[in-house]
């Protein structure tokens, strides 16, 4: 800390790279890359720097400003550190512990759709919504049926392609796939400092991190470290999301940073996964590891083409926002009010005067 007490020390530890792609690469050489201890155990002097704990989790720890009174004017800009802080540490301990760290199309109505069971009278029971959760003599399941296995069950039992049976499940059901339900239902059993970040936490991150860049605006060597932090912290997070989501950041430059490591990770999937798939063609690796490869390329390709999708949408410049309701016991978009597929009332008025 500076003896005049505006700021604290900044130390360089290696050359910035920007737009860092890997965790060991952002936490390597941050400007502020030496031990800390966690937040809550930290001596005076200790509140800004560190990359790993004593736990050997990876950290990632801002600059702050030294406090001179109740009314300072550094507050709400150490609110968004401190924000960010607490929240990228989540994210390095889930991904640490093997989990999904980030899940930004899953919010708190999904968790409860996966562990929280509706009433026994609640749906009839010939709904899908309650074969989901119950048995056939009424008794509660462990956990809900996900939609690959309610699709099998449907399929089976009502005599349908399995193409239809998704088609309906998707439509009448709120069941989850396989692997959002058991992210779901693992991560409300984890401990809150190694939880990883649903929907609402994703943007709750995304808001401090912006906060922090657009804080950051003087020219102290505090926030000139903190920008590049911030800066290297959203390139990590574009990389860590294997489906596409659309920039959550104000800021251009954050925006841009992070759909340019987002969109890089995706086709760098579909890359490592056909190299994949080139060295078991023959086989020798076992069909399981080529079709293996091959669904991850697909899935990859399917994330890159939903990028473009929307992308040409914002051009198009697209102003409806599409609407999920129900109607007749049935899931329907809505858009403008209209539902999606159904005629206009003008078209169906020329039809009936030129059938009449």
């Amino acid at each position: 800390m500076n003896p005049g007490g505006q700021e604290q020390a900044v130390t360089t530890t290696g050359s910035f790279h920007a737009y860092a792609t890997t965790v060991d690469a952002v936490l390597g050489n941050l400007p502020t890359a030496h031990r800390a201890p966690p937040i809550g155990h930290r001596m005076t002097g200790q509140g800004c720097h560190g990359a790993r704990s004593e736990r050997g989790t990876s950290r990632i720890r801002f600059v702050y400003f030294t406090a001179t009174d109740t009314s300072d004017r550094h507050e709400f800009y150490h609110h968004y550190l401190i924000n960010a802080e607490v929240l990228l540490d989540r994210v390095l301990a889930a991904r640490a512990s093997g989990l999904r760290p980030l899940a930004p199309a899953l919010d708190y109505a999904a968790e409860a759709r996966a562990t929280v069971p509706p009433p026994p009278g609640m749906f009839h029971r010939a709904t899908l919504e309650y074969r989901r959760w119950y048995r056939s003599n009424g008794s509660l399941r462990a956990q809900p049926l996900t939609q690959e296995a309610l699709s099998l069950r449907l399929a089976a039992t009502g005599e349908i392609s399995m193409r239809s049976a998704r088609a309906s499940i998707a439509r009448r059901s709120h069941a989850l796939p396989a692997s959002d339900q058991a992210w779901l239902i693992a991560r409300r059993h984890i401990p809150l400092e190694q939880r990883p970040l649903n929907q609402s936490e994703w943007y709750k991150l995304a808001a401090a991190l912006d906060g922090v860049w657009q804080s950051s605006i003087g020219a102290s060597s505090a926030e000139r470290v903190n920008r590049q932090i911030t800066l290297r912290v959203v390139s990590l997070l574009g990389s860590l999301l294997d489906e596409y989501v659309a920039s959550p950041f104000q800021s251009a430059a954050l925006a841009d940073a992070f759909n340019e490591h987002h969109l890089n990770h995706l086709r760098q999937s579909i890359s490592n996964s056909r190299q994949v798939e080139s060295d078991s063609g023959t086989l020798l690796a076992g069909p399981k590891a080529w079709f293996a490869a091959k669904a991850v390329r697909m899935r990859a390709e399917h994330q890159l083409g939903l990028s473009m999708a929307t992308a040409a949408n914002g051009t198009i410049g697209l102003a409806a926002r599409p609407v999920v309701g129900l109607l007749g016991g049935r899931l329907h978009t809505f858009v403008e009010g209209r539902r999606a597929g159904a005629r206009s009332m003008p078209a169906m008025m020329a039809v009936q005067a030129s059938t009449g």
